[in-house]
């Protein structure tokens, strides 16, 4: 119900130190259950960036095509050639049967233990099993070269690069041209 000028002209009050709307408004929630959860006992899970099953249902498993699936997929058909992102940066990616065995066992622990205080669980691996975007993207494409989805729109060639200029150069010859054409 806001003006657009007016969501730019605050969001940035709104966030201050926060990153983005997205951890802004995960800290909004987490603050607002530990204010309001009266007697109950909470335990708050914070994975990582969720992915693919490890093992169950069955290694590999995913539901849909959000987040980084999504990029994944579209890298695999050929649709996506470039990514700007940091090579050197942990994909600290959790594998999506982790975080729900961690939220059962969490919420167990939690109501047969009953702890006074609000237990948090960072389900992450970077910090101990740090896993670099640059490396995925290299398991991501040789996966895709030796395995290729059907249907696919060209072979997948994806480059992640930190540059934004190169990426700027390989969004116009690898996606504006071919769409032209």
């Amino acid at each position: 119900w806001l003006d657009e000028s007016i969501i730019q002209d605050i969001t940035p009050k709104l966030l201050g130190d926060w990153p983005n709307t997205y951890t802004y408004t995960k800290a909004l929630s987490e603050y607002l259950i530990q204010q309001e959860k009266g007697n109950l006992n909470i335990a708050i899970i914070r994975p990582s960036i969720v992915g693919a099953s490890w093992h169950e249902p069955f290694p590999g498993w995913i539901d849909s095509f959000n987040g980084t699936s999504g990029i994944f997929v579209a890298a695999g058909k050929g649709i996506l050639r470039t990514v700007i992102a940091n090579n050197e940066a942990v994909a600290d990616m959790i594998p999506v049967d982790v975080a729900i065995n961690l939220t059962l066992a969490a919420g167990w622990y939690t109501a047969v233990h009953r702890p006074k205080n609000m237990l948090v669980y960072n389900c992450t691996t970077g910090g101990i099993n740090p896993f670099f975007w640059g490396e995925m993207e290299q398991y991501v494409m040789s996966t895709f070269k030796r395995n290729p989805l059907e249907q696919a729109f060209r072979t997948p060639n994806a480059h992640l690069t930190s540059n934004y200029l190169i990426n700027q150069y390989w969004i116009t010859v690898s996606h504006k041209a071919p769409a032209i054409l």
